[in-house]
């Protein structure tokens, strides 16, 4: 991971590890991450709700493509590109008016991501008129199920890499919110 996504400027940062126990025994992990954005919710909304990935906010995504099901609606399946790689996300639930989808990875690639039985939830609140506030956090567990797990697919490193995909995303989320609004 670049300097660029470590170093992606957030105003709040919360992990959190789950005790919840399954897959014979390891522990289900979690990362929620916040930032706060200088432009409306509504705005906010419309650019983070894209599931079809026309106007995608992640960095390093070179490609988004829907495979199945309308966009922005339940049971919509994309495939997200990193150079050839590639997860396939389900999108689980949407709630415009409450600002909030509830996605999966469907077919998953450690390499990319060093998880398996991911899901995650983006939801945008208003903090006044011409500010909002992104909570994006995830539950899964390590790459590597089994006892040893290597280096990279540790519990360590599944948390680190779900945190640097969500402060590498709000991150810029937040950069490309602001510059609009200016």
């Amino acid at each position: 991971m670049n300097s660029c996504v470590r170093n992606a400027a957030i105003f709040a940062v919360f992990l959190i590890a789950s005790p919840v126990k399954a897959l014979d025994g390891l522990e289900q992990l979690s990362v929620q991450e916040k930032v706060e954005i200088a432009a409306p919710a509504q705005k906010v909304w419309q650019r983070v709700m894209g599931f079809d990935g026309t106007d995608f906010w992640v960095p390093g995504i070179s490609k988004n493509v829907l495979i199945s099901g309308s966009p922005n609606e339940a049971g919509a399946v994309r495939e997200l590109f990193i150079g050839d790689a590639s997860v396939e996300e389900e999108l689980v639930s949407i709630d415009p008016a409450a600002m909030t989808l509830k996605y999966k990875i469907v077919k998953e690639n450690v390499d990319l991501l060093p998880v398996t039985h991911y899901q995650s939830t983006i939801s945008v609140i208003a903090k006044g008129g011409s500010a909002s506030e992104v909570t994006w956090s995830g539950e899964f567990f390590r790459g590597f199920p089994e006892s040893d797990p290597p280096p990279y697919l540790t519990d360590d490193a599944a948390v680190r890499g779900v945190t640097g995909l969500y402060q590498a995303g709000l991150g810029n989320l937040k950069k490309l919110m602001e510059a609009k609004s200016q």
